[in-house]
């Protein structure tokens, strides 16, 4: 699966997470594919949702942004909804796909990039893996200053690798 599908395959569970059914998804999907030309709309910068309906962002010719619900065609000021909106992903400035995610709101210094590392989590400042400096932790016996020293890294970016693998259940962090 690729990185461009996980994230597709996100905003799916998210959907039916709050009861969206397959044919109503299904019709956006079909919509936004149309509108944008493209086969992965569900990551690219321009489709947007809040978890209940899928939008599609718009200029006009004022250059004003917009949103269009895909399912029924109303439209929606973006500066209202934009606050809820996929917040954890940043996209590429040539193609609009998404290019990498944060994906803890707790855990802000963590992100996955597919061109790092090989999309495993990192310290999104310093490119070390978070799995690395949570283990440095357990073997340090919780001196988050000793691993900081160690890896070269700020003692925030310990604490959120920490928080994050423990949160994931890949390392019992100290």
């Amino acid at each position: 699966m690729s990185f461009v599908n996980l994230i597709e395959m996100r905003f799916l569970a998210e959907l039916r997470g709050q009861r969206v059914s397959l044919q109503a998804i299904r019709t956006m999907l079909d919509k936004a594919r149309q509108k944008l030309g493209t086969e992965h709309p569900f990551a690219c910068e321009q489709f947007h949702t809040d978890g209940k309906t899928i939008w599609l962002e718009t200029r006009d010719v004022t250059h004003d942004r917009g949103l269009i619900d895909l399912m029924s065609g109303n439209g929606a000021m973006f500066e209202v909804l934009e606050g809820s909106f996929r917040k954890s992903l940043k996209f590429g400035d040539a193609d609009g796909l998404v290019k990498s995610w944060r994906p803890s709101a707790d855990e802000p210094r963590v992100v996955i990039d597919p061109t790092r590392r090989f999309g495993r989590p990192i310290d999104g400042e310093t490119g070390v893996p978070t799995e690395i400096l949570s283990e440095a932790l357990w073997t340090a016996q919780g001196d988050v200053a000793r691993v900081a020293k160690d890896w070269e890294v700020p003692e925030n970016a310990v604490r959120e690798a920490a928080a994050f693998e423990l949160r994931y259940g890949k390392r019992m962090a100290a």
